[in-house]
């Protein structure tokens, strides 16, 4: 029992010594703060309030509320997949190989990457929510602290996505633009600032196949429980959650599996 004490110890510390230096590390990036301040306010502020103004109060709902929940998963999703690509910088430096050789599990390294890269994903979680206050979205207290208890799991399934992309990128430039292009398209398809309920043919099935899809129909529904709103999730709940669940662990899996074999092959 104290055998499995011990590793279990170490394998916590060792993820919360990973993902402390992935922090600190994005602290030290400027452009990252950067980008996590400007972001809500040129999305949201600029744009959001533009769709706002011009075609949201024919939707039957209130359309600020709408946008907010979609860019604050967005702003997580963004924001992670973004500080994963530092596994790949990682692997340039060689940095890599020297925690691979460490008695830790691989997945036990990944998942304290994936917590570092999160953590600065909560600057633009939280400029969002100024940038939407201001701009005249609704938001309870109840209704934060549902968005903030749902928010590691939105991380943990863009970490896992952006590892599964990186799994078999060698080079840092290509793995940040593949990132971003895919961040970009999520969020104009999954829903984000714009409905997709009503989507057919390619554009509805290009939503269904986009993970933040359920990652954004799960907040909704969370954030909009109590409130009685109709036309606006795509599925239950329970539904977007149990397919959150399997894509992020099938990711988290493969991801791992495919980048540690790179490594090895180097």
């Amino acid at each position: 029992m104290n055998t499995h004490m011990n590793k279990a110890a170490r394998e916590a510390n060792a993820v919360l010594t990973i993902a402390s230096r992935e922090f600190m590390l994005s602290l030290k990036s400027p452009p990252r703060i950067a980008m996590a301040i400007i972001w809500p306010v040129m999305m949201l502020g600029m744009f959001g309030s533009q769709l706002s103004q011009n075609m949201g109060f024919n939707m039957g709902f209130d359309f600020n509320q709408f946008m907010l929940v979609g860019m604050l998963v967005n702003g997580l999703f963004m924001m992670t997949m973004m500080g994963i690509t530092s596994l790949v910088e990682d692997r340039e430096n060689d940095f890599t190989q020297e925690i691979l050789v460490s008695p830790i599990s691989r997945y036990a390294i990944i998942f304290g990457k994936i917590i570092g890269a999160s953590l600065m994903s909560y600057i633009q979680f939280f400029a969002s929510i100024i940038v939407g206050l201001c701009i005249g979205a609704r938001l309870s207290g109840s209704q934060f602290l549902l968005l903030l208890t749902v928010s590691p799991l939105m991380c943990l399934a863009a970490g896992s996505l952006a590892l599964l992309c990186i799994g078999f990128i060698r080079k840092s430039g290509t793995a940040s633009m593949i990132v971003m292009m895919l961040s970009m398209a999520q969020m104009f398809l999954s829903g984000a600032l714009i409905p997709v309920n009503h989507s057919t043919g390619l554009m509805a099935v290009l939503s269904r196949l986009l993970p933040m899809t359920y990652c954004i129909d799960f907040a909704r529904g969370v954030f909009y429980q109590t409130t009685g709103a109709a036309n606006i999730t795509l599925f239950a709940p329970a539904v977007d959650l149990v397919i959150i669940g399997a894509f992020t662990a099938v990711f988290f899996v493969a991801g791992t599996i495919a980048f540690v074999r790179s490594e090895t092959n180097r």
